[in-house]
């Protein structure tokens, strides 16, 4: 696979005329007017890129990601392509769950089908995540995991595309790994609510779908202080509890419940400061039947993560990060029918901990980073397609980068190399081959990555990131290829080039290019084969290419109103794959061309009211070629209004999902699809603050 560096050079290029094309027209003398306060504009809109709307910096400085007590940070060029929403981004919205969030940020497409593995997440017509809640590392049941998390412990999600900063997390799936391609392509990063002064919030809602669904609820209580003494040590403790319930009829079958708590605290005290965060959470989840009379059921999902950071900064440049987690997850499947009385249940369990350690230190102008990461995990039971599991792997990585900034700070170079490999111990999906696979390292993930950010002037800023990835194998004990081929490494190279613009407060347009080519990609094929009375899929390889435009416009319409929004579209040019020499075009067939998100908050007095957009071109189901999945229209809308009564501020917000009551699907099976979405849905949402 040759990167055709020529015509990368070339667009880049074409990008930057275009962005300076308007700038020289509209002459030099105003703009060296307004140089010095629109450096600073831009500077702030580097430190908060592709947000929903404009805020103020966070009173967290571990959640700037321009700092180095960050143990998220992002480097200079990447935070073009890192989208962040806030806690007031998230009251804004008013999504139901975090799959809901994650739709509304650029380029995200999450699709569903009623069985054990419901949901697949994509971005940019495709990719593989890793999940990180305050530093907890979670297994890959994670779509099983996430809809029970409250939103309300939220208190930021940053969703960092490109997987080019190489301190977040390991490159490699942990724990067994059940999908195909190896090397991550981006992470969604939970970090969870910490009080900033004593402060508690009560708060209900109830909700109702069409189709005669019986009543949904929802509530939450969050209670939190955080002191600080003469001596400049402080504080904090916050405590969540939170319920979720939303039932369904039999004919429907897609109930979802959950009960959470959760416990954060933390201190500074001197050069050293700690935070830690215990969750739980149990719950039930209903595959939906669509056209099936399968009666499958989680009941119950659990989850438990403890986690804790700290840091000891030995100088304002000088920084040493330690984080370590534990998850533990527990599902109890149940396999019933609506159609007889036949009955048996499964279950699974895994655990997975971990630590990372990195020292961050600045001479200068120059920024290194350095650091390693390891976790292990361990599982036991049938889980998904497999009727048997059992697993001990772990994943050890380094990584070491360096950025160094020049021309005050109007020009940054990054560049970063990351190895991470995989160790197992033992890896089965058969009791008869429980003794296979022991004691093997499998071949390292090697990445590769390099950036740069240029400030051309006050308003226009060019941005580019490139990164190449090799690792081999990436399953261990599912990697099944057809005809027992022998698998061969995955290599990955990705470019991404971006010029932003800052024109005015009501203008702030963003537009990126990106082409992610894989070579021996893996991927389940529809051949299945069957294994002590399991069935299973082949999996095949291919070389897959994806590249497209994406444009982000954000601002703030007629400032004195408090009307901002943002408006995105995601166009894919390729998404091909070649196997056995034959090219695929999947763009319009088995997967959308084109993804519009708009976002538009307006407040006036105590009220604040928030419509958004989201429309996602037709496919095709990749079985049959003839069923229409996609090409929806979803609109979502809430109006919120605030009252004070003494120390007490109370809120009702009154808000209605797909409003065109769209019954979109995204997923067929045949025989069991497809699912789909319930319809419109209304309802009401109660809070008392103190």
């Amino acid at each position: 696979m040759k990167f055709r560096y020529g015509k990368l050079v070339n667009i880049s290029l074409i990008l930057t005329a275009l962005a300076l094309a308007p700038y020289a027209a509209a002459g030099d003398d105003e703009a060296k007017e307004d140089k010095t306060s629109k450096k600073q504009t831009t500077q702030a809109q580097q430190v908060e890129p592709m947000t929903v709307v404009d805020k103020p910096i966070s009173l967290r400085e571990d959640l700037d990601p321009s700092s180095i007590t960050n143990i998220y940070r992002i480097e200079k060029s990447a935070q073009f392509g890192t989208e962040i929403l806030n806690s007031e981004d998230i009251k804004n919205l008013n999504p139901a769950d975090i799959n809901d969030l994650l739709e509304h940020t650029s380029g995200f497409n999450i699709t569903y089908q009623g069985r054990r593995n419901p949901f697949f997440y994509s971005q940019r017509g495709g990719g593989s995540f890793t999940y990180i809640i305050d530093g907890a590392v979670l297994p890959p049941s994670v779509n099983r995991i996430l809809y029970k998390i409250p939103v309300d412990a939220i208190e930021e999600m940053q969703v960092v595309r490109g997987s080019t900063s190489l301190t977040l997390g390991p490159s490699v799936p942990i724990g067994a790994s059940s999908s195909g391609s190896g090397v991550n392509t981006g992470f969604i990063i939970i970090r969870t609510k910490q009080p900033q002064k004593t402060q508690a919030i009560l708060s209900g809602s109830v909700e109702k779908h069409s189709g005669g669904h019986p009543t949904a609820h929802n509530e939450s209580l969050y209670a939190g202080t955080k002191g600080e003494k003469s001596s400049g040590a402080s504080g904090y403790v916050g405590i969540l509890l939170s319920k979720m319930d939303k039932p369904s009829l039999d004919s429907w079958f897609d109930g979802r419940s959950g009960k959470a708590g959760m416990v954060n605290t933390g201190f500074r005290a001197g050069k050293f400061n700690m935070n830690v965060m215990g969750y739980k959470d149990s719950g039930s989840f209903e595959m939906q039947r669509g056209t099936s009379d399968m009666k499958w059921y989680y009941d119950s999902l659990k989850i438990k993560m403890l986690s804790t950071d700290m840091g000891m900064q030995w100088t304002p440049n000088q920084i040493t990060l330690l984080n370590l987690f534990k998850v533990d997850y527990d599902q109890h499947e149940m396999v019933e029918s609506f159609a007889n009385s036949n009955s048996s249940s499964r279950a699974y369990e895994e655990e997975t901990e971990g630590l990372g350690l990195r020292h961050n230190a600045r001479f200068g102008n120059t920024l290194v980073q350095v650091g390693g990461q390891i976790s292990k995990s361990n599982g036991f039971g049938p889980n998904t397609s497999s009727n048997y599991n059992k697993y001990d792997t772990s994943v050890k990585g380094w990584s070491a980068s360096i950025e160094h900034t020049l021309l005050d700070g109007n020009l940054v170079f990054d560049g970063g190399y990351r190895q991470d490999t995989k160790h197992i111990d033992n890896s089965s999906n058969s009791a008869a081959a429980s003794a296979a696979n022991n004691n093997v390292d499998m071949a390292p993930s090697k990445v590769l990555a390099l950036g740069g950010h240029w400030q051309i002037s006050s308003i226009y800023s060019l941005d580019g990131r490139y990164f190449r990835g090799e690792q081999g194998t990436a399953g261990d004990f599912d990697m099944r290829l057809v005809g027992d081929a022998t698998p061969h490494r995955e290599k990955q190279d990705r470019f991404e080039a971006a010029v932003s613009a800052d024109y005015a407060a009501w203008l702030k347009p963003v537009l990126s290019y990106f082409d992610i080519e894989a070579e021996n990609a893996k991927s389940a094929s529809s051949t299945t084969y069957v294994l002590d009375g399991g069935t299973y899929y082949y999996y095949t390889e291919a070389d897959n290419h994806r590249k497209g435009l994406e444009l982000l416009v954000k601002g703030t319409i007629l400032k004195n109103t408090n009307t901002s929004y943002n408006i995105s579209w995601t166009h894919m040019l390729d998404n091909e794959s070649t196997r056995d020499g034959v090219t695929t075009d999947s763009l319009g067939i088995s997967k959308p061309e084109n993804l519009y998100s708009a976002s538009v908050t307006h407040r006036w007095a105590d009220y604040r009211a928030n419509v958004s957009v989201r429309k996602i071109d037709s496919w095709f189901d990749a079985e049959s070629n003839t069923t229409e999945l996609g090409g929806y229209t979803r609109i979502d809308a809430n109006i919120q209004r605030d009252f004070r009564w003494k120390e007490l501020l109370l809120g009702i917000t009154l808000f209605g999902q797909n409003l065109t009551n769209k019954k979109y699907a995204t997923t067929e099976r045949a025989g069991f699809g497809p699912w789909t979405d319930r319809g419109r849905s209304v309802g009401i949402k109660a809070s008392i603050s103190y």
